[in-house]
């Protein structure tokens, strides 16, 4: 079955290369436009719905097996949505936020496609619960900042790189943060193709 990475996510990308997974990656053509009167787990699913379908309308009328995920993601703080900073001046106001205090990591998970002439379509969402240290300085985020490693990252800070030292803990599925909530994804495999997801990885 042909799996196509509705993301242009290098973390993602990353993660889907480690799992073995052999797939293919397509830029969906999806705007988000964020409602803050939405819960955001709503909100993170409704977005991975829409990327998911803009690429899914590629393949709707082949007969080939194709799976298409589309991922969103964004953090809950003190009843708030947080999405990715626009500038360095807000990375580091987001990062002092987030000192000494816990925050919801969302994930929105749609899997889009066809098996065996039956087509199937599962939207889910998962929460990681994570907390920061609060003994952070501001000159540990203004070199952190240095890095460029906050760009383009969900709360400006990136878990596989340099940001992993400002957590104090992970109460939850540590590749959600990533922003590929794995163990469900898992599920979903194995409940549409009746087959463990190990059994369709690449072999070196």
């Amino acid at each position: 079955m042909k799996i196509i990475l509705a993301s242009t996510s290098e973390n993602r990308r990353r993660l889907f290369e480690r799992m073995g997974f052999v797939f293919e990656v397509m830029a969906p053509d999806y705007e988000e436009i964020i409602n803050h009167d939405i819960d955001p787990l709503e909100q993170t699913k409704e977005f991975a719905l829409g990327k998911a379908e803009s690429v899914w309308q590629h393949f709707a009328d082949s007969d080939e097996d194709v799976m298409v995920l589309g991922f969103d993601s964004m953090i809950h703080f003190q009843g708030g949505s947080l999405g990715k900073a626009k500038n360095r001046t807000e990375a580091l106001a987001m990062l002092q936020s987030f000192v000494g205090k816990e925050q919801d990591i969302v994930s929105g998970m749609a899997v889009l496609g066809r098996y065996q002439g039956k087509e199937f379509r599962e939207v889910i969402h998962e929460s990681t619960n994570v907390k920061f240290r609060a003994d952070i300085t501001t000159a540990e985020i203004e070199k952190y900042l240095e890095f460029g490693d906050w760009a383009g990252k969900c709360g400006a800070y990136s878990i596989l790189g340099t940001g992993t030292w400002f957590l104090e803990y992970i109460d939850g599925d540590f590749q959600n943060i990533v922003g590929v909530p794995v163990l469900r994804l898992g599920e979903i495999i194995r409940k549409v193709t009746g087959e463990a997801p190990v059994l369709n990885l690449r072999v070196c």
